[in-house]
């Protein structure tokens, strides 16, 4: 970051941090609700600041259903604030009603597995005239320095709901005067480049973040010294679904042997990973080798055609984002060593599940596509009952950091049978398909330049 960027940075977030002390605050309705022990705690106005993952996003889009699912919602809840389908209560938010913005995908067929949004119904905002703001600021798009700059605030819808040009995502959170707030933001430092691209994030990534991050807990600090804030660090996307469920490899027609796809850059290696997004090409030939089939759908074939490298993230590339996600979690418990922060270990819960799943009520559920039951059909955003488990790992890091007894959800309340690996809910042999997947995502991850 040059000398002029820095220098940008500070005189923004030193506008924020007094536009946060002036002016009259919102009233903040009395706690409430769920029986809970807040041990001194200030507990009676929470603010959540993020990513999609704040918002609730599920399946390409955003819908009241599953914002009242998010985990701020869930975590809001059990704080004892009132969480509305319309996007009131003591815990506000910009809703969106029918089948969301974006419309959500749905499982057209199982076998073979087709998943779209054809003949949904768009959504429309329900709660866009609330002359305060929201309680919920996770904008999907959003990156840790979109927290205090509004440069690419007009030139995305979701940020146009969200922030209604009312201000800097900052000043909108201290207006509300939050005794608690959750930060989450990283993710799509990582997924931009990686969902879109095909590339592992810029080498000066986490470094950038890592100042950002020390930037924006010292204006909030500074303009209310005494709230607590829940930082989530950033996990390991390349082990969601997106990046581990269509295999690297066909089948040799003669042999019936692995037999390597070809990207533009050769054939792919151990270690280099396929884009959910990519099913659209491959079901069509694209990327199968002469003498080689597409095991999961036998009759599609070769046509010839090379797999774009932005479809594939190399073994080199994955190493590169790793280390990028470690510097920037290595950011995180830096600034959780002050006795205001707690750590939400994101990384840390993703993880698990990535390697060995979480038993409920005597089910499996894991991170495979449709069938694991805790991702979206968009193979990147959690189900609903995903977020439960995020809300339940910032119950407790909150509770141990801060003293206080929050009660957790029930995840079984939030969970879906029929997803689980005890009862699967696609055919395994057939090439999982989310059309338009690429199109889809790309307002999402790709930001103007």
């Amino acid at each position: 970051m040059n000398a002029s960027t820095r220098m940008r940075w500070a005189l923004v977030l030193l506008v924020a941090t007094l536009a946060g002390c002036e002016g009259p605050c919102s009233k903040i309705e009395p706690l409430g609700g769920p029986r809970l022990d807040a041990n001194g705690v200030n507990l009676s106005s929470y603010v959540a600041v993020g990513t999609s993952l704040s918002s609730g996003f599920e399946s390409g889009g955003l819908v009241d259903r599953h914002q009242v699912h998010s985990f701020p919602s869930l975590f809001a809840r059990q704080i004892g604030k009132t969480v509305q389908l319309d996007g009131g209560g003591s815990f506000t938010q910009p809703t969106v009603n029918n089948d969301g913005i974006q419309p959500l995908l749905e499982i057209k067929s199982y076998s073979p597995l087709i998943i779209n949004r054809a003949g949904r119904t768009p959504g429309v905002p329900t709660n866009s005239v609330q002359n305060f703001a929201y309680h919920n600021l996770g904008i999907p798009g959003s990156v840790l320095f979109d927290l205090v700059d509004t440069t690419f605030y007009g030139r995305s819808g979701f940020f146009n709901l969200i922030t209604r040009t009312r201000g800097s995502v900052l000043v909108q959170a201290l207006s509300n005067a939050p005794t608690i707030m959750s930060l989450e933001y990283g993710a799509n430092e990582v997924l931009g480049p990686t969902v879109n691209q095909g590339t592992a994030p810029g080498s000066g990534t986490a470094g950038f973040y890592a100042q950002l991050l020390t930037a924006s807990l010292n204006a909030i600090h500074g303009a209310l010294p005494g709230t607590r804030v829940a930082v989530l660090n950033v996990p390991d996307v390349t082990a969601i679904p997106f990046f581990t469920t269509l295999p690297p490899f066909t089948l040799s027609l003669a042999s019936r042997q692995p037999l390597p796809l070809v990207a533009t850059d050769g054939p792919l290696q151990l270690g280099d990973l396929v884009l959910l997004s990519a099913a659209d090409s491959i079901v069509i030939g694209t990327g199968i080798p002469a003498g080689g089939f597409n095991y999961l759908n036998p009759p599609a074939g070769s046509n010839g055609r090379l797999l774009p490298e932005f479809l594939v993230l190399r073994a080199a590339e994955v190493a590169d984002t790793r280390t990028q996600i470690a510097d920037m979690n290595a950011a995180v418990d830096s600034v959780a060593l002050r006795p205001f922060v707690a750590r939400v270990d994101l990384a840390g819960l993703l993880g698990s599940i990535a390697r060995d799943g979480v038993r409920l009520g005597g089910r499996l559920y894991t991170s495979d596509f449709v069938t694991g039951g805790l991702f979206s059909l968009d193979g990147v955003h959690p189900n609903d009952l995903g977020y439960a488990l995020l809300a339940n790992q910032m119950i407790d890091d909150v509770n141990a950091r801060f003293g206080c007894r929050i009660p957790e959800v029930s995840p079984l309340a939030f969970a879906s049978p029929s997803a689980s690996r005890a009862s699967p809910a696609r055919d395994e042999r057939v090439l999982p398909r989310v059309e338009g997947l690429r199109e889809i995502l790309e307002p999402i991850f790709s930001r103007p330049r």
